[in-house]
């Protein structure tokens, strides 16, 4: 942890002195050195530790520790403390348990299943790496591998229930168990922006994050970076230019200052998320700027459910920008109208004084609402019960919260918080959101296209950018990217091998495109075609995929050899690919090292409980070790939870 020496009594003699009382001191080849800090460079430029704000800013700094934001994103150690650690949780869909414990170095992910003498099966330890979430309503954990890949971890607490429960996606019994990959855009929201390598975070880029990450949002995120900022406050410049240096959210034009909340709190639906400007990195926003410049917004039409009726946990902005107080008051309602961003809201008082706020412009309510108002309501603050209900999310169903939607209402109280499973929506349409400046003509169908193949790679929305790329003389990279990826999901090889191509000859080093005609390749039945692009990749950087998909085109071409070293290198690198675990047994086996085969497979069915080939392959191994009990067990547990049960029928 990076120490500040306290020299707040320094930073306000240099502020607030005239600049004619003395000449500004002579500057060194950074002022922050006296601080003990450095800014970061890279794709997030310019960002100080956040606790160097205290040294001037220490009651807002102290006060803003408190809010949720401050505490989005932490190690295990510097989370406080509110789960019941050590309970076991069983998700029956799965037939899996989990346990989340406390052991000496910190949090210790566990899960296992029972065989049919309900003695522990396909057991898996995972140390935590990072919890998520301020738990003032949910938590969820991350692991992160050496290579800094992080993944989420299936266990959710929440603090309503005051209880453990699947995170949300794991309800259902295939869900992805530790497999689902935290990009940057989630990481975007949950915490403040980490030091990386400039471009690291251009589209298609490796989803890799430093081992030391900033904890939790902090003040920069809605400032701007404060580095230049620190810099002309130690250099005793004027307090104008000074403050000229840092971003002041609340004097900003509306919509920029609207921006600021939006760029985390405007999620129209998250079964579909719009795309970032083509030629934005994912942590290019800084505040100040249009949010429309950033991101281009996509809303939805669902099967059976109006956009008035949608709710989800990450619709605050989303819903207030719905609502027709918002609309009409031509900028002057905003996020910071209701919440001071520095300090934690105490709910009967901050509902007293947000209704005294609504009464600003519904004056002549009085004689209408009677004991409803909030004078008459004991301080708990009317309006905002009856106008801005508490209701169950969709997406986490089980956690409830304020609808930021101001209605006329009247509402079920009842109905809006009572307990309901998970739906996935059935999707009939999206369009772009009209917020702020989004794209207008072919370059809006090309966004909408590109959101609709990111989310779901349908044949129509497939061909939909197929045919819209195909009219552009120069169609941008990451729309390519994104095409070819949507061609492999739907098999069509010969459609992605020609994208990649395409997108190789403007960009012959793509790593993206590369990729993505190796995996072509292979699906074609051109192995050693793969075998040679996919090492082109490994020229020009390290990558599990790349390792792991040469390392399959290996075994198709008989280089056992070849292809064991290739599965090797992959898992070094990314440890929980099950699939490569199972090759890995399979190449071991033909090679005669059973042990290790054994191993590889026990170890394939501990990362991934339901893959059917593993199951088969351990058990004719155990059999033909005259291991037959333990080989039954398997069998059985694997007729029970394995994705193709029809397949263990004849072993």
């Amino acid at each position: 942890m990076i120490r500040i020496r306290r020299i707040a009594w320094c930073l306000l003699v240099v502020v607030l002195l005239p600049a004619s009382c003395s000449p500004p001191p002579a500057e060194e080849a950074d002022p922050l050195s006296r601080l003990g800090v450095e800014a970061t460079v890279g794709a997030a430029d310019g960002y100080l530790p956040d606790l160097t704000c205290r040294t001037c800013h220490q009651q807002k700094f102290d006060s803003f520790q408190h809010v949720g934001m401050a505490r989005s994103f932490a190690s295990p150690s510097e989370a406080a403390e509110i789960e019941a650690f050590g309970q076991e949780f069983f998700h029956q869909p799965s037939q899996r348990y989990y346990q989340i414990s406390k052991v000496d170095d910190g949090l210790l992910f566990r899960r296992w299943q029972l065989d049919d003498a309900g003695v522990p099966i396909n057991r898996l330890e995972v140390p935590v790496d990072w919890v998520v979430g301020s738990g003032n309503r949910a938590r969820t954990y991350l692991y992160q591998t050496e290579w800094g890949e992080l993944f989420e971890l299936p266990l959710g607490w929440y603090s309503e229930i005051d209880g453990w429960g699947m995170s949300p996606g794991y309800e259902a019994a295939d869900h992805s168990g530790i497999l689902r990959s935290v990009p940057r855009e989630c990481m975007f929201c949950h915490n403040a922006f980490a030091e990386m390598p400039t471009d690291s975070d251009l589209h298609g880029k490796d989803q890799r994050f430093p081992h030391e990450l900033p904890q939790g949002i902090g003040c920069q995120r809605c400032h701007g970076p404060g580095a230049e900022h620190v810099r002309s406050a130690l250099n005793g410049r004027d307090l104008a230019e000074t403050l000229e240096r840092i971003v002041n959210p609340a004097r900003l034009p509306k919509d920029r200052r609207d921006s600021v909340c939006f760029q985390c709190h405007m999620l129209p639906a998250i079964s579909m998320v719009g795309a970032r400007r083509f030629d934005r990195p994912d942590f290019s926003f800084r505040p100040g700027e249009l949010l429309s410049d950033y991101m281009v917004h996509v809303t939805t039409e669902e099967e059976g459910e109006s956009i008035e009726d949608r709710f989800e946990i990450n619709h605050h902005g989303y819903r207030l920008w719905q609502s027709e107080c918002f609309q009409q008051s031509a900028g002057e309602l905003a996020c910071i109208t209701c919440h001071d961003p520095h300090t934690k809201p105490e709910s009967a008082e901050f509902r007293a004084r947000v209704a005294t706020l609504c009464l600003d412009c519904h004056q002549g309510l009085s004689s209408d609402h009677g004991e409803a108002l909030p004078e008459n309501e004991g301080g708990r603050g009317g309006c905002v019960e009856c106008h801005m209900p508490t209701r169950r999310t969709r997406d986490v169903v089980l956690v409830t919260m304020t609808d930021h939607r101001i209605s006329r209402g009247p509402f079920d109280a009842e109905k809006l918080v009572e307990s309901r499973g998970r739906d996935d929506p059935i999707l009939i349409d999206l369009e772009l959101l009209p917020f702020g400046e989004p794209p207008s003509g072919d370059e809006a169908r090309l966004y909408r296209a590109t959101a609709a193949v990111r989310g779901f790679p349908s044949q129509d929305a497939t061909n939909a950018l197929t045919n819209l790329l195909s009219e552009l003389p120069h169609p941008p990279a990451v729309a390519m990217v994104d095409l070819a990826k949507a061609q492999l999901k739907r098999q069509d090889f010969v459609g992605a091998e020609a994208t990649a191509r395409h997108l190789l000859a403007d960009s012959p080093d793509s790593v993206p495109g590369l990729e993505a005609l190796g995996v072509a390749q292979i699906g074609a039945g051109d192995n050693a075609g793969a075998l040679e692009t996919l090492a082109r990749v490994l020229e020009i950087q390290p990558s599990p995929e790349a390792h792991y998909n040469r390392g399959l085109a290996a075994i198709k071409e008989g280089l056992g050899d070849e292809a064991l070293e290739e599965i090797e290198r992959a898992l070094e690198l990314r440890p929980n690919i099950f699939r490569a675990w199972y090759y890995k047994g399979r190449l071991l086996e033909n090679r005669g090292q059973i042990e290790e085969a054994r191993a590889a497979w026990v170890r394939t069915l501990e990362i991934e409980p339901n893959y059917t080939p593993a199951y088969g392959a351990l058990v004719r191994l155990l059999r033909a070790q005259g291991e037959e009990a333990e080989a039954e067990r398997y069998l059985a547990v694997g007729r029970r939870v394995a994705s193709d049960p029809e397949e263990l029928l004849n072993l």
